[in-house]
């Protein structure tokens, strides 16, 4: 989340809540009593704070209220910070959209934002696979021997390239990377791309949580791939 653009959208809000103030509960919970100007920005401005609230804290909210906006400022400002001086629980990580690298994201977005992330994962899989298939010039495989191949640590054979994230100067760290590309990417698509292939649509739906890890994985194994330089065997003289 952006905390600077969040903090701005939730002080507006506050400027055009107080902006025509309300003498009684009953006109307050009533919006058409304010003025038309007031009564569109707030309502354009609601959906934002909501998504804001969302996710701030994990959970959809119909309705937004003054109580919430000033409760959402002081979570982005302060919320962390207290709760690491108590000794609780400490701030958590999280994973933003735009992170992720483009070849998972552009994929699962139309997907993700209409709310099926069965089919963002599966989205992400296929065009991951997809560029892996172009950069080393093969279709003729499947995905896992595909990774398996590219990323072999073995040399390479014609019609055969590899995918080399670095040189063998450090044998170790050569066969690490390799051999670990290769068993993350083919572990991936086992079971998390394929599984969607094996059972109905309504009885694989995965929880948001295990779809957002999904698409991280995802977006790490396409790193590698992109990154990686394409070695390709001496043609025989």
């Amino acid at each position: 989340m952006d905390f600077d653009w969040a903090l701005k959208q939730l002080e507006n809000y506050l400027t055009l809540y107080e902006r025509v103030p309300l003498p009684t509960e009953e006109m307050r919970s009533n919006r058409k009593t304010r003025r038309r100007g007031s009564v569109v920005e707030l309502s354009n401005i609601d959906n934002v704070v909501k998504m804001i609230a969302e996710v701030t804290y994990g959970e959809p909210f119909r309705y937004v209220q003054e109580h919430l906006v000033r409760r959402l400022i002081w979570e982005l400002t302060e919320g962390d910070e207290v709760r690491a001086r108590l000794g609780m629980a400490e701030p958590a990580p999280s994973i933003e959209a735009s992170a992720l690298h483009p070849w998972v994201w552009e994929a699962a977005r139309s997907h993700w934002t209409s709310g099926n992330h069965d089919a963002a994962v599966w989205a992400a899989g296929v065009n991951v696979n997809s560029r892996l298939q172009r950069k080393v010039g093969r279709k003729d495989i499947g995905e896992g021997q595909l990774l398996r191949e590219a990323f072999s640590a073995d040399e390479p054979k014609p019609g055969r390239p590899r995918l080399r994230l670095t040189d063998s100067s450090n044998p170790l760290l050569f066969q690490d990377l390799h051999v670990g590309a290769s068993n993350f990417g083919q572990g991936l698509y086992s079971a998390v791309r394929n599984v969607l292939n094996h059972v109905e649509a309504d009885e694989h739906s995965i929880r948001e949580s295990e779809a957002i890890e999904a698409l991280a994985a995802f977006s790490l194994l396409a790193r590698w791939i992109d990154k990686a330089d394409v070695v390709k065997s001496e043609p025989l003289a």
